[in-house]
């Protein structure tokens, strides 16, 4: 449940539409996932939207009381909203009891109210538990989400996600104790929206019977139909038909709205910055399924997002066009039934005709396009493997370690290519780029005697620091230093082709943990494909020490790790030969 998230909530109202007190949960449980994205997910973009940010925001709660003095607003903030639900509460429950108290005196004079099903949320002592109990059952939630998913000091993100479950958890444990004193009642000064939401199905509900026997409805309460249907289609496009059961139109254009927005975001995020548009993917568990070097290029594009934009606007109104024909004079119960005009609600199945099955089409164009174009992080392309297992033993040469990550095919205005990583062995020259001899054209630059400006601070002086900064995104997602023992320490080879693919990964030397070893080799083969190695006519073999302890030779175990915990990242790079 923890891992389904919002999701889990979203299947019980759909599985139990007939169970009141279990829907309040779900429906309570839902407003706490929007209301904490809407607080932490603006902050984490700007996390993740480039090193600068992602050094101020971890700076800012490396400090304990930056960190408990926001925990205490979020304490009085909850506490205000508590104390406006006790008051709320207080007033509706005096107002029923004054009526209640006339009425018996009508009936029975001199008789006395009995007050043992009052309202438990309008007691003060309620009241106090809830906020206090809280915090409790707060740190045990802390306590089992890490003791299910461990967290990583290693993960960047790391100090940012800890406010986050405190926030969440919190109004979670708020939620059940409100719920769980108030025999599964909706918190008071919730209740009204709980109403109109419960109105709304049951209205949908009759106006269906009704429809499935022929029998007339009142129009009145028809048009309330459409009038919700419409307010939910405008919200998020297939929501309308959703509400009307109209699910082969519904889901489709749900689907198709979701993933149009995901791209948007991607290629909006990725002409911002091409890394901030991986590293935006790469908190959902994705990445590009085309090598970086041809998204760096193409998210420069903002034809993309235009199109993309394009295509929202045409979903929602065309939705909504679809939608407002299922309320058409026939279905009305104004006009009577034609061929060509009739479009009948509550049809099982997909109808017949365009405009009922666009909506389906597109959404399997656009699954298409997500599975060449954007790719779980575990999922590799099609990669050819060389069998060449002289140039695999070859590990390192010392000698060629480095190469100089400064590409004249890049693009000026391409900034923070790897999240501004700047470590690691600096050019000659920060602010000019490699000056392209006269006797020689670059092999896929411009021509001869071009000499690039390139910030220093926006683009990586190596292709090692590159390769870093591209391992963080699965190292991130998949959790790979929280489930790493301690000490751990292995070393794995790899090639890196020409197209950027990952190639011929291999364990040189194993630790004792075989599992984790396993981990290690997923981790490398989920980073390709990769920008193509630059400055070189044939694949790079890279050696690569994994380890999460000190940078001490006597930390590590063998003569090869105790040579290669020196270097850069631990890691060798060295051209293999024709």
């Amino acid at each position: 449940m923890f891992s389904l998230g919002i999701f889990f909530a979203l299947g019980v109202l759909f599985a139990f539409p007939k169970a009141v007190r279990l829907k309040r949960k779900a429906l309570v449980v839902i407003f706490i996932h929007l209301l904490s994205w809407i607080f932490f997910y603006p902050i984490e973009l700007f996390h993740r939207s480039s090193l600068a940010w992602e050094t101020r925001i971890n700076e800012f709660l490396s400090l304990e009381s930056n960190v408990n003095l926001i925990k205490v607003c979020v304490f009085v903030i909850v506490g205000i909203f508590l104390f406006l639900n006790y008051i709320h509460s207080s007033a509706r429950q005096n107002a029923r009891d004054k009526k209640r108290n006339l009425l018996l005196q009508r009936t029975s004079p001199g008789s006395t109210l009995r007050t043992e099903k009052r309202v438990r949320d309008s007691k003060f002592d309620y009241f106090l538990l809830v906020l206090f109990l809280s915090l409790f059952l707060t740190f045990a939630f802390d306590l089992l989400i890490d003791w299910i998913r461990p967290k990583s000091a290693y993960n960047p993100i790391l100090p940012l996600a800890n406010l986050y479950m405190f926030f969440f958890n919190y109004l979670l444990s708020c939620g059940i104790l409100l719920l769980g004193f108030n025999r599964n009642k909706s918190p008071s000064i919730l209740s009204s929206s709980f109403i109109r939401y419960e109105q709304g199905i049951r209205l949908r509900e009759s106006w269906k019977e009704a429809a499935n026997k022929s029998e007339k409805f009142p129009f009145l309460k028809e048009i309330e139909v459409k009038k919700r249907a419409l307010f939910r289609d405008r919200l998020v496009p297939g929501w309308g038909h959703i509400y009307l059961e109209d699910f082969w139109r519904g889901f489709p254009f749900l689907f198709v709205t979701l993933l149009l927005w995901l791209f948007l975001a991607v290629w909006t995020f990725s002409f911002i910055s091409p890394v901030f548009g991986l590293q935006f993917l790469g908190g959902m568990g994705l990445k590009p399924g085309i090598p970086d070097k041809s998204f760096f290029l193409a998210a420069q594009n903002i034809a993309y997002s235009v199109l993309t934009l394009s295509a929202l606007v045409f979903i929602y109104f065309y939705s909504n066009h679809l939608l407002t024909r299922s309320f058409s004079l026939e279905n009305l119960g104004l006009k009577n039934p034609g061929e060509k005009e009739l479009d009948p609600v509550f049809e099982p199945g997909i109808r017949r005709g365009f405009r009922n099955t666009l909506p389906m089409s597109l959404l399997f164009h656009l699954i298409l396009i997500c599975l060449v174009f954007i790719i779980p992080i575990s999922l590799q392309r099609n990669q050819q493997k060389k069998d060449k297992s002289s140039d695999k033993k070859n590990h390192f040469q010392p000698e060629k370690m480095e190469f100089y990550f400064i590409d004249p095919n890049i693009p000026d205005e391409m900034d923070g290519l790897n999240g501004g990583v700047v470590t690691g062995t600096d050019t000659n020259n920060k602010t000019q780029g490699e000056k392209i001899s006269d006797e020689k054209a670059a092999d896929n630059g411009p021509k001869a005697g071009y000499v690039k400006k390139i910030r220093g601070k926006k683009i990586p002086p190596t292709y090692s620091n590159y390769i870093s900064a591209k391992m963080r995104i699965p190292e991130s997602y998949m959790d790979y230093w929280a489930k790493a023992p301690h000490p751990y320490s292995s070393v794995v080879a790899y090639t890196i082709t020409q197209d950027g693919d990952i190639i011929d990964v291999e364990l040189v030397e194993g630790s004792d943990y075989p599992d984790q070893d396993l981990r290690t080799l997923q981790l490398v083969e989920s980073l390709g494909p990769l920008i193509p190695p630059p400055n070189s006519k044939n694949d790079i073999r890279v050696t690569e020490l994994f380890w999460n302890g000190p940078i001490d030779p006597e930390f590590v175990p063998t003569p090869l790790q105790k040579e290669m915990i020196n270097m850069f990242d631990g890691r060798y790079m060295e051209e293999l030969p024709e």
